[in-house]
């Protein structure tokens, strides 16, 4: 091949190649940019800032929604803790777990028994103020739940608790660490070693589920 022929083939080749080129950036949606429709490239640039701005805003404001929704849930729930937690500690729901239960018993009163001593609200008070300074956080006594406003009264042998009649023997139920409430009440010299001198029967048993009830003293709301 001569220089003659070599030159329009060279042309050709040249020519296709931007044939090429202009279809590939067609397939691809991309306009060639040239001096005719710079100003419209412009355009759409600033058009597509603004747009990417306002995604930017609205992404902003979402955000701020969610936060502020879920800032309000949590105070929701914490409100509803303290709730709870005031039911629990006011006795007006019932609760369970881990404990002791105390029975205690009158002395025998036949053979191999004074039948002197008996069960005296005092005595039962101990047991009580024992349990809660060992870390009892709810107790009941045959059935009724103790709350802060509880009282134990005693005419003759007719117990009231709650301003409901009771008799012995009573069971104590305390929720708490049965190790530590047991510890204290077994204490050398403490208050079963004292009231089992003067007869009264104490039994001590621990589990891992006890319930105690919610105080019917008054309407649950």
């Amino acid at each position: 091949m001569n220089g003659r022929q070599a030159w329009p083939m060279l042309g050709m080749v040249v020519v296709l190649g931007i044939l090429v080129g202009v279809q590939f950036r067609i397939d691809r949606g991309v306009p060639a940019v040239g001096p005719e429709n710079i100003g419209e490239m412009a355009v759409l640039l600033l058009h597509s800032e603004q747009q990417d701005k306002q995604l930017a805003q609205e992404v902003a404001a979402l955000k701020a929604q969610l936060l502020s929704h879920e800032q309000g849930v949590s105070r929701y729930k914490a409100l509803v803790q303290q709730l709870d937690q005031a039911r629990q500690e006011a006795g007006l729901t019932k609760v369970s777990g881990k404990g002791v239960e105390v029975v205690m018993t009158e002395p025998p009163a036949g053979p191999g028994g004074n039948g002197i001593f008996s069960i005296h609200d005092t005595d039962v008070l101990m047991i009580m103020n024992e349990l809660r300074a060992a870390g009892a956080y709810a107790l009941s006594i045959n059935g009724q739940r103790v709350v802060a406003t509880t009282e134990v009264r005693q005419a003759g042998s007719i117990f009231s608790i709650n301003n409901s009649p009771a008799a012995p023997p009573f069971t104590i139920v305390a929720l708490g660490n049965p190790t530590t409430m047991t510890q204290a009440l077994l204490l050398r010299g403490g208050v079963v070693d004292t009231l089992e001198a003067v007869g009264i029967g104490i039994k001590i048993r621990s589990s891992q589920q006890l319930d105690v009830p919610a105080y019917q003293g008054v309407d649950l709301p």
